[in-house]
């Protein structure tokens, strides 16, 4: 039964083979004959698989303000803050981490599958159609296992180190393996200094990855495996020595790579351009001085000459590399363009790199302004093409934004970097995530500073929040040129985005924010003027939410409350209204309350702000929230309490400010039985502000005064 099953499922795919050869056949064009009935059909062009989708991506073009294509293609999906940014590829990519520890750690598992035909062979590891080396399980290496020459050249080939050097172990060390696998071993353990490298597999690992300064110092492990191989070697040839030398000058071993260079020379066995390079990368490792410097690195240049070696694109980065780290001077930036002219003159165009190392070395930021930047663009731009050939390549862009922003403050030179960035396929050149924040970071804040206000809202509409979100720095300089330019509506939507970025509860960010909007409240119509007040009124909603959230979750480092300036200027703009219904006057009355039971953190700046508010709530029918006021006022002892009480007492009364402070004078003892008391709560705050203490304080102590007076009378 099973077996008519599979002869009968073989027939059926050897049918389907045959129509697909046939269908080929068919489709076959002549290369280069020509028919018999006379048409000459075109040569067949050679295309890649994906030739007609970039053709028709060419006829759309992009859209710069589409969030990335990792992420999905819904509004709602979409992260828009930093965070949720890097959480989200990295918790895509940490799925890929666990399928990955599962092959590896269950191997056995992958090396047959039911489901494959009968007649096909099952060989360990490469049992799937078509065979996928990638996804291939890795073989194990231990103490019992068998291996062979093959087994260490593909631990080679993979890069897999810690297994290339258990494989070599188990081989019997150096005596037992040829030439050729020495060499390609010694050149493993020289470029990765014999540690395991990292894995290129997890890109958004390594995109969202903290960028580290390279550290210039020695690392290169004395006595490793790698010397050992290379002492063993015998005769040691040229790729020999240019292994060694290359990885100790990689690592920056730099005199034991010029004493092994110097002994390469000495036997006659030649040495490539390539690593020249890299003694000119190291020479500053020599000497101790700039002229010393200079000299030695002149002297490998004459050596090269004199070996017949031309120089390249590496050389060039190599020697501006150097002296780029040797310091600053006009001595050092005479030697470096010296150096660029005499590579010109030889054909070689500086690579990214190089710019980049020019622009390290003229554009200091303590230094004086050199604009040098004008004329690699004005080269980059005449190129046809830039394509990137060494890992720096990707400095460049991040650094010459920042030498726009912060050097030059030049708002055109930063568009024409942006410009030669976005040309083409350039982009790639941007570097990680690190690198394009802070590239996106300099192009913002040079904008905002320097550029016309539409231009600026042109690019943040832009960028914001899909291709770039601005940290709290930048956001401040946002809301700085908003407020310059007037634009209310977008400094009312610059509160959601403070949320939505995670910097609401930056308290000074926040602080900054409502005082623009105070400051360009009233210029803005009725409309803007809603929206402004809606969203000072959230940002106090959202406080008092944090607060309550920290008091159930009992944090260690509470998140910083907002200062009584802030709480005032909330209360400038909530207060903004006549209709006594409206839900703004509860978010007043409960920014006056936080002011006196002293959740604030100072005084406010503007006490009349509270002044004006104990009149309006008064005029609206508020009188507690006017006495509230007006009460905060007398106990903080500003001096506008006084005038205040006076004010706010005749509103509520309907008098004249004359016979208000007529009637605070003169009848104290009535006061008490004939006022409201909202009215007497504000002129008890007169006498606070007055004589220091309440309204029946006050009184008792004239009533004593006038007792004591009467006793001694009697007395005598």
């Amino acid at each position: 039964m099973y077996s008519n099953i599979v002869l009968s499922r073989q027939w059926a795919r050897l049918a389907c083979v045959c129509r697909y050869m046939s269908t080929i056949e068919g489709q076959k064009l002549p290369q280069a004959a020509r028919s018999s009935d006379g048409i000459s059909p075109p040569p067949r062009i050679a295309r890649s698989p994906t030739d007609i989708l970039q053709a028709l991506a060419a006829t759309v073009g992009t859209d710069p303000s589409a969030a990335h294509y990792k992420y999905h293609d819904d509004p709602y999906l979409i992260p828009q803050s930093n965070y949720r940014k890097r959480s989200y590829a990295l918790s895509a990519e940490a799925g890929r981490k666990a399928a990955a520890w599962i092959r590896d750690e269950h191997a056995e598992l992958f090396t047959m599958r039911e489901w494959d035909p009968p007649m096909k062979m099952k060989t360990p590891y490469f049992n799937a159609d078509p065979q996928i080396e990638a996804f291939a399980p890795k073989p194990i290496y231990n103490d019992e296992s068998k291996v062979t020459e093959e087994d260490l050249r593909y631990t080679i080939q993979n890069a897999l180190l810690e297994d290339a050097i258990k494989v070599f172990e188990l081989l019997g060390g150096v005596d037992n393996l040829n030439d050729e696998l020495k060499l390609s071993l010694l050149q493993l353990l020289c470029f990765y200094n014999e540690k395991e490298p990292v894995s290129l597999e997890w890109l958004e690992e390594r995109w969202f990855s903290a960028a580290t300064r390279e550290r210039q110092s020695t690392t290169w492990k004395l006595g490793g495996l790698a010397d050992k191989i290379f002492t063993a070697m015998e005769p040691k040839t040229s790729e020999a020595y240019s292994a060694i030398i290359q990885g100790m000058a990689k690592y920056y071993q730099a005199e034991r790579a010029h004493v092994l260079a110097q002994e390469a020379r000495e036997q006659g066995i030649p040495l490539s351009t390539t690593v020249y390079n890299s003694l000119l990368g190291c020479v500053g490792f020599l000497k101790e001085g700039v002229t010393l410097r200079v000299e030695a690195l002149k002297s490998i240049l004459n050596e090269m000459n004199e070996q017949g070696l031309s120089p390249n694109s590496e050389t060039l980065s190599a020697c501006l590399r150097s002296i780029s780290s040797w310091g600053s001077g006009k001595a050092l930036q005479t030697v470096a363009l010296q150096v660029v002219a005499e590579c010109r003159q030889l054909g070689i165009a500086p690579s990214l790199s190089a710019y980049y190392y020019l622009l390290c070395l003229f554009c200091k930021e303590q230094g004086p302004r050199i604009d040098i930047l004008t004329n690699i663009i004005a080269d980059l731009e005449n190129r046809e093409s830039i394509e990137a050939t060494q890992a720096t390549d990707t400095n460049f862009f991040i650094t010459a934004m920042g030498v726009c922003s912060d050097h030059l403050q030049d708002v055109n030179l930063a568009e024409r970097v942006h410009a030669l960035l976005m040309k083409g396929d350039n982009y790639k050149l941007v570097g990680d995530a690190y690198k394009e924040s802070i590239y996106y970071r300099h192009l913002v804040t040079v904008t905002c500073k320097y550029a016309p206000f539409e231009k600026t809202t042109q690019l943040l509409d832009t960028l914001v929040p899909n291709i770039y979100v601005p940290e709290p720095s930048v956001m401040e300089e946002i809301i700085r040129t908003l407020e310059v330019g007037g634009a209310g509506d977008r400094l009312a939507d610059a509160w959601s985005q403070l949320v939505v970025f995670g910097h609401a509860k930056r308290t000074k960010l926040v602080e900054k924010l409502l005082s623009a909007l105070c400051n360009c409240y009233t210029y803005q119509d009725d409309e803007v003027k809603a929206k402004i007040r809606q969203a000072a009124a959230d940002i106090l909603k959202f406080g008092q939410l944090m607060e309550e959230r920290e008091e159930n979750e009992d944090r260690r480092s509470p998140t910083q409350k907002l200062s009584a300036s802030a709480l005032s200027n909330i209360v400038e703009l909530c207060s903004d209204t006549q209709d006594k219904l409206d839900p703004n006057w509860s978010t007043v009355e409960n920014a006056v309350q936080r002011l006196r039971d002293e959740q604030a953190a100072g005084v406010p700046a503007r006490p009349q702000i509270l002044a004006d508010l104990a009149q309006k709530a008064a005029t609206v029918g508020k009188p507690e929230l006017a006495a509230l006021a007006v009460t905060y006022l007398a106990e903080c002892g500003f001096e506008e309490a006084t005038a205040a009480s006076v004010q706010t007492l005749g509103v509520m009364l309907n008098r004249p400010v004359e016979e208000v402070e007529t009637l605070l004078q003169e009848q104290k003892a009535s006061l008490a039985t004939s006022l409201h008391p909202s009215a007497l709560a504000v002129a008890q705050a007169y006498h606070i502000a007055k004589t220091g203490a309440p309204l029946h304080e006050s009184e008792s102590s004239s009533a004593s005064s006038e007792s004591d007076s009467e006793s001694s009378s009697d007395d005598e």
